[in-house]
């Protein structure tokens, strides 16, 4: 019984140290876009061997659609295009273009902070640096 709950606590633990040890920006929602897309996921979207098995093409097996919502957060130095997939009509971050936005990047991700202190994972697909005048 021990060892559950010690699991848990590690757990907790360490969520909560890699959540403080972001580095913490401040920017601004600058575009807001998003659309309907076919997604291919399951066994068959990505099969061994590149895009054709020993017996001819393989397709994908699964498909669903949903909304791929395009961001963009702006700094002084720095602009950044954001991508977040969520399944048709399931809600995602409410955003206001103009209005400041919390943000921590982590390699490939940017997580944003929420009105309410919810933080929400994107995943970063243009890392674009300012000139400076």
């Amino acid at each position: 019984m021990r060892t559950p709950i010690a699991t848990f606590m590690i757990g907790l633990l360490v969520v909560t140290m890699s959540a403080a040890g972001r580095s913490w920006q401040t920017g601004t929602w600058t575009e807001v876009a998003t659309k309907r897309q076919l997604l291919d996921f399951g066994p068959g979207s990505s099969p061994f061997g590149g895009p054709g098995g020993p017996r001819g093409p393989v397709s994908p097996t699964m498909r669903a659609m949903a909304d791929v919502r395009v961001y963009v957060i702006e700094t002084d130095d720095l602009r950044l295009e954001l991508k977040d997939v969520v399944p048709v009509g399931r809600r995602s971050i409410d955003v206001t273009l103009g209005t400041s936005v919390t943000f921590a990047i982590d390699k490939s991700s940017l997580y944003v902070k929420d009105l309410d202190g919810t933080e929400h994972k994107l995943r970063i697909t243009k890392k674009i640096a300012k000139s400076k005048p």
